[in-house]
């Protein structure tokens, strides 16, 4: 007796349906959908699969920019348990509702072993001393000590790919589609950028490392040289050195070095530079790399005056032109340029935006307050100090306002999350079997 045909997993009508759908249907359709049902729906059949991987490609670049929020808090209450939540958030602008990307709890171990007095000691306690495991001299030495204290660090966006660490892991993770990919420790290095090399379809870090310039090494050569990192398997390291392009007039300040990105992060545009912004070590200039040749070049900001007492910032306008935000940690008032030509570095300002006064006056006398952060081509600005988190539209009026009762630390806003749901051959092969951690409080997650 021949044995039944298993049953068609989908209909000729409904798979001609999908692959036939004009593209303004197709999108109605899968933005209601959670990306865990997207990614399930390519598996149906070849036809399908190619049809979502072309929608996804076609549709993360028009995916709009969502600000990440990353902190912890306690996560219980009990002084002898020692649990932190480690959360990373993004915010919709257009409805206001924070979103989880990672999260998960762990034992805060550098406080249970370093900060906890005397006192509190409960009976009975036989730990040893910190000091004994470890070597806080050297730490102090080279740099990380603040590395040792747990939290998870956002170091650099782009594309829907985070890169980042917790204690001495590092990954780069896709919250999406939680593929990831793990990296070397990076700790005593100074990650600069993340960038995707699109000829090569690779992800690369830059970073830079050497001396640090000081009265007694500013005259021995160079400070600081820089190194690309490509995550791929095995991960590839290479040195540049100091690389200039050859139309740049001269060296505004590679020797002494960039800013962590985490800090000052650049933005790509045009699928080819990243640029910085304007910062002390560059001579208060616009940084370029050219990830094509690896060579560095400057660029003229924005006429701003008094750029030392000033917070400045990038973005991507939607036309893919370069935007420069202006704020300053005593000022009611933003500002947001735009680069009109960009051959001959022509600024036009595309809003001066009045912050509302009585929450500036209200958040200055906060000792957390950090200076506001513009977060989208459209003038959307958000305000931080360690209990309050404003929403501002370009007109200055205040959309939402978000308490942070429970937030013990919380990194200022630098980056910004474009969800992609586009399958990378690198972080599709196996996986060592220490995963990361940042999924395991998401595995419950109904909204995934």
């Amino acid at each position: 007796m021949e044995a039944p045909k298993p049953e068609r997993v989908v209909d000729d009508a409904a798979a001609d349906f999908i692959c036939d759908a004009p593209s303004n249907v197709l999108d109605e359709i899968l933005v209601r959908l959670s990306p865990k049902w997207t990614l399930r729906m390519r598996s149906v059949c070849r036809a399908w699969r190619d049809k979502l991987d072309h929608w996804a490609t076609r549709s993360r670049r028009n995916n709009p920019p969502q600000p990440l929020l990353c902190f912890d808090r306690v996560a219980c209450p009990d002084r002898y348990v020692r649990l932190t939540d480690y959360c990373v958030e993004s915010l919709d602008l257009r409805s206001g509702r924070p979103h989880h990307v990672l999260r998960f709890t762990a034992s805060d171990y550098y406080e249970a072993a370093g900060a906890r007095d005397d006192d509190d000691d409960p009976p009975g306690d036989t730990e040893p001393e910190v000091s004994r495991v470890v070597d806080y001299a050297k730490m102090e030495r080279e740099n990380y000590a603040d590395g040792f204290k747990q939290m998870v660090l956002l170091h650099a966006s782009v594309d829907g790919y985070l890169l980042v660490s917790f204690s001495f892991d590092w990954y780069v993770i896709n919250p999406a589609t939680r593929h990831w990919a793990s990296i070397p420790d990076l700790t005593l290095w100074n990650v600069i950028g993340f960038y995707e090399h699109f000829s090569s379809g690779e992800y690369r870090v830059l970073c830079s490392g050497g001396r640090t310039r000081t009265s007694s090494t500013v005259d021995e050569g160079p400070e600081r040289w820089y190194h690309v990192v490509t995550v791929t398997r095995p991960v590839q390291w290479r040195s540049i050195g100091r690389p200039i392009a050859r139309h740049a007039p001269r060296d505004h300040g590679l020797a002494a070095g960039v800013r962590m990105a985490g800090v000052s992060p650049p933005v790509q545009l045009r699928h080819r530079h990243l640029h910085w912004p304007p910062q002390k070590s560059q001579g208060y200039r616009i940084l370029v790399f050219d990830i094509w040749v690896d060579a560095f070049s400057w660029k003229e900001p924005a006429p701003v005056t008094d750029m030392d007492q000033k917070d400045m910032g990038l973005l991507e306008f939607p036309n893919g032109r370069l935007g420069m935000s202006v704020s300053g940690k005593n000022l009611a008032t933003v500002e947001l340029w735009r680069l009109e030509d960009y051959q001959n570095e022509l600024w036009v300002l595309a809003y001066r935006i009045q912050l509302p006064l009585p929450w500036m006056r209200l958040m200055q006398d906060d000792d957390c307050w950090i200076p506001p952060s513009v977060v989208s081509a459209d003038g959307d600005v958000l305000i931080l100090s360690g209990r309050w988190l404003l929403h501002c539209d370009r007109n200055g009026n205040l959309l939402r306002e978000f308490g942070l009762p429970h937030v013990r630390r919380m990194l200022p806003i630098r980056h910004v999350l474009r969800e992609s749901l586009v399958q990378h051959r690198t972080f599709l092969n196996p996986k060592p079997a220490r995963e990361p951690p940042f999924f395991r409080w998401l595995c419950g997650d109904p909204s995934w």
